[in-house]
């Protein structure tokens, strides 16, 4: 395997378990009436959204060997 191929696996991997809690969210909303539940889904799904948009590119420096900044 290709270490690009590699990179790649671990970047989708990492997308997707980050949906893990938009998936259980949107599980208990369809059994409970998705119609009280839509702010909250709402606000899961541009949670997670924003969080695949940071890690994605993130894990790629990291796997790439440059640099991440230290938080100050």
């Amino acid at each position: 395997m290709t270490p690009t191929r590699q990179k790649r696996r671990v970047q989708v991997i990492c997308a997707a378990l980050l949906h893990i809690p938009i998936v259980a969210i949107a599980a208990y909303a369809l059994a409970s009436g998705v119609g009280d539940h839509v702010g909250i889904l709402v606000v899961g799904l541009v949670a997670t959204i924003a969080a695949t948009v940071m890690i994605v590119p993130y894990i790629g420096r990291v796997i790439d060997g440059g640099s991440v900044p230290v938080a100050n």
